[in-house]
This record gives C-alpha cells, structure tokens and sequence, in this order.
C-alpha cells in the first residue's frame, strides 16, 4: 500500500468534509492529486461527510469502519476505512481524536493518520489548521 504525507491526505480530506455540527469543517488545501479521496464521485461526497462526522462523534475507540462510493464509468469504487483513536482531552485544543484511513480505488491506495479536534460549537477541525 502506498502511503502519502499526512499534509496531502488532510488537504484532500478537509475539502471534502463539510462545515456541520455532526461532521468535520471545510478547509481549503492544494496538493489533492495525490489522494485517492479526490476520485469520490460528486453524487457521492455527501454521504462521505456523513460518514466521517458520524465516525469522529461516534465510532468506537480502535474500531475500523468501511464505506464504499458508488462505481463510475469503468472506475471501481472508492473504498475508505476509518479507525477513530480514543477522545483524548488537550489543554490548548480541547477534545481531539487521531482518524486513521486506508483509501483505495482498484490498485490506488492511501493510507494515512489526521489528527481532529472539536471545536467549542461542536464542529471537527484538522489539528495545527487556522
């Protein structure tokens, strides 16, 4: 499995997560070209915010949970799992969680590790993003 820098993963990630009490907040990056998570198709994006919000506020510590995109014009689905840490409680950014993702689409495939933390009005932020 071919693994990208965590920045790529976070900027393809971030943009695709929408600003929501129950899911993590949009922030623009470059360099999503090298993320699987760019192939998700647009039809598809919205329940993969729900997907990651759902995961980041409930999913079990250490727990691994698939979601798959719809197939499109002879592109096999894109195929996301996510392991949540346990919450853990900082002192300068409140209550974070690590979110661990295998991503992959036919031979593609990322893996990587994005540290979030809730916001006091609920929302998910990438750790270290302003």
């Amino acid at each position: 499995m071919h693994t990208t820098i965590i920045q790529a993963a976070a900027c393809a990630a971030s943009l695709l997560l929408l600003s929501a009490g129950a899911q993590a907040q949009a922030i623009p990056f470059v360099l999503l070209d090298q993320s699987v998570l760019i192939h998700i198709p647009a039809k598809d994006v919205p329940d993969f915010k729900s997907f990651v919000g759902k995961t980041l506020n409930e999913g079990a510590a250490d727990t691994a949970t698939e979601w798959s995109s719809s197939a499109r014009a002879g592109k096999p689905a894109v195929k996301v799992v996510l392991t949540p840490s346990a919450r853990i409680q900082t002192q300068s950014a409140g209550q974070c969680r690590q979110l661990t993702g295998q991503v992959s689409q036919g031979r593609n495939a990322n893996a990587w590790n994005v540290l979030f933390c809730q916001q006091a009005n609920g929302h998910w932020k990438i750790s270290g993003l302003k």
